[in-house]
Formats: C-alpha cells, sequence, structure tokens
C-alpha cells in the first residue's frame, strides 16, 4: 500500500515564493539602480542556497545575500563565505524560521554573525473576501487623494525626481547618461510606479512588481508634510485593485514589525505569513 505524499505547509509555499520573488526583485532592483554606477552583479548557487554578490558594492548587504540557507547546506558554510571572502565581503545571511535552527544559528555565530534586523513579510489573497477594496476610489475621492500610474518617459523623469526628494537630494547628483539608460524600467508593465497627489501636489508614491500571478507591493514612501493623512492607506488600496484587475491569484510585501506601514498593510486586508531574520557581522546599510 503506497502511503500517500504529504503535502507542504501553507506557510512553507509562501516561504519558497517568497523567496524566489525576493531574488528576482533584488536582480531587477540592480538593473534598475539609479545610484549603483559600477555594479558587478551576480547569483550563484551552492546546494540549495543562493549567493548574490555584487563586489562593487561591498557595503550593501542587500546585494550581498545568502538566501535559502540551512541545516542542509551546514557543511558548505565554509564554500560558501569563502566566495564572499574572495572579494573582500562579509554577507548578510536572509534566514526564514523554517531554516534557522539551533545548529545554524551556533554556526553563524561562531564565524562572527549576530542578528540584527527582522523584517515582517506579509502576503493579500485575492480569493478571500477583502472588505475595503471596492470602496477604495471613492474614499480617495472624498479625501482629495489623487493616484496617477507613471506611464511614459515623461512622468518616469518627473518620479525619478521624487525619488530623489525622498532621499534628500535635488536631482543635481544623478547622472544624466544612467537616469537615459534605466529610465525605461520606471514604467514597464511588471514594475508599476504609482504617485499619490493631494492638492494638486504629490504626496506619496510606490511600487507593484509583477512576476506570474504574483505581486509584490514596494517602495512606499509618503513625504514628511502629508503623513497621517491617509496616503499610504490609499496607495496599498490602489494598488491592490490594479493587482486583482491583472488577475493576480495573491501580493506579498515586507515591513518593519509593529511599524506604521505594518499596521497600514492589516488596515487593508494583509496578513502575516513570517518574520525573516537578517544575520550581519556588522551593521551595514541595505
Amino acid at each position: 500500500m503506497m502511503t500517500p505524499s504529504r503535502q507542504p505547509h501553507p506557510v512553507l509555499r509562501d516561504v519558497e515564493r517568497l523567496i524566489q520573488l525576493e531574488m528576482e526583485m533584488t536582480k531587477f532592483n540592480n538593473e534598475r539602480s539609479l545610484y549603483l554606477k559600477e555594479s558587478h552583479f551576480t547569483v550563484t548557487q551552492i546546494g540549495g542556497t543562493t549567493l548574490l554578490l555584487d563586489e562593487l558594492s561591498p557595503l550593501s548587504s542587500y546585494y550581498n545575500r545568502v538566501i535559502g540557507f540551512g541545516p542542509a547546506d551546514l557543511e558548505r558554510l565554509p564554500e560558501i563565505l569563502g566566495k564572499y571572502a574572495a572579494s573582500g565581503i562579509d554577507p548578510c545571511f536572509d534566514l526564514s524560521p523554517g531554516r534557522q535552527t539551533s545548529e545554524v544559528a551556533e554556526a553563524l555565530a561562531a564565524k562572527g554573525f549576530v542578528p540584527r534586523l527582522q523584517l515582517a513579510f506579509l502576503k493579500h489573497e485575492f480569493d478571500k473576501e477583502n472588505l475595503g477594496l471596492e470602496s477604495s476610489e471613492r474614499a480617495q475621492s472624498r479625501e482629495g487623494i489623487h493616484m496617477a500610474r507613471v506611464s511614459n518617459e515623461a512622468e518616469a523623469l518627473a518620479f525619478i525626481q521624487l525619488i530623489e526628494r525622498s532621499r534628500g537630494g535635488d536631482g543635481s547628483s544623478l547622472d544624466e547618461g544612467m537616469v537615459k539608460r534605466k529610465i525605461r524600467y520606471y514604467y514597464r508593465d511588471d514594475f508599476r510606479n504609482y504617485v499619490a497627489s493631494l492638492g494638486g501636489e504629490p504626496a506619496g508614491m510606490g511600487s507593484l512588481f509583477v512576476r506570474g500571478d504574483t505581486g509584490y507591493l514596494a517602495n512606499d514612501y509618503t513625504f514628511p508634510a502629508y503623513r497621517n493623512r491617509g496616503i499610504q492607506t490609499s496607495l496599498i488600496r490602489y494598488r491592490l485593485q490594479t493587482a486583482r484587475k491583472l488577475g493576480l491569484k495573491r501580493v506579498y510585501t515586507d515591513v518593519e514589525f509593529a511599524s506604521a506601514s505594518h499596521a497600514n498593510m492589516l488596515k487593508c486586508g494583509f496578513e502575516l505569513v513570517y518574520m525573516n531574520t537578517f544575520w550581519m557581522k556588522t551593521a551595514l546599510p541595505r
């Protein structure tokens, strides 16, 4: 008599989807970046572990990440670290809960790594009842919030200037040649960017990254003068409406635990999937 195969736990399916989606987003973000004048980004597989490495950005914990590392690859840890050591880099180990065993923690601690950051990963599924989505356009109209998608080169250039404002710059430090080469990334169908305006002025922005039947909400930012006025919530609902119209089955996002963004995502129907822990030797910029 055959023993029926066990189906993977639903949360573990989400973990694997997110691992793959995160890798694709990281590669895409590296390609579209306006701030990496030089890059040598590579993706290497060792066992079940994926190594993201950019030897020209040694201080970036985002572009130098180890994803999927766990008990099955413990014996490969010296080989993994050796790949980064060749470029003088201490990587960031991006550990999901199912792979962060006591043996993994002890092995990383013995090499000088400590947990320095946690992010909450959330999911919104469209086959479940979600109150509030259908009425979001009326709510935006009532609140005077206007949504606009970045849909051409001129709008993308204005959007890039908003990104610069959010970083505290005025655009003068941007390389014009770089902008010209990368601007096409900002109005693609698989990377949709939106601006929320209030009183005719840009108040916030956010992105929807699409791969297959899955989306990812990213790059949420509300300008300080417009915070606590429902800007992010409107952006979330608008992108969820868009995702539903596109026929996506689910949308993921990540937030800092117990942050204002976390509360806004829950308000819009997202549910916690898991917490990731980032193990690093030093507190490096993402």
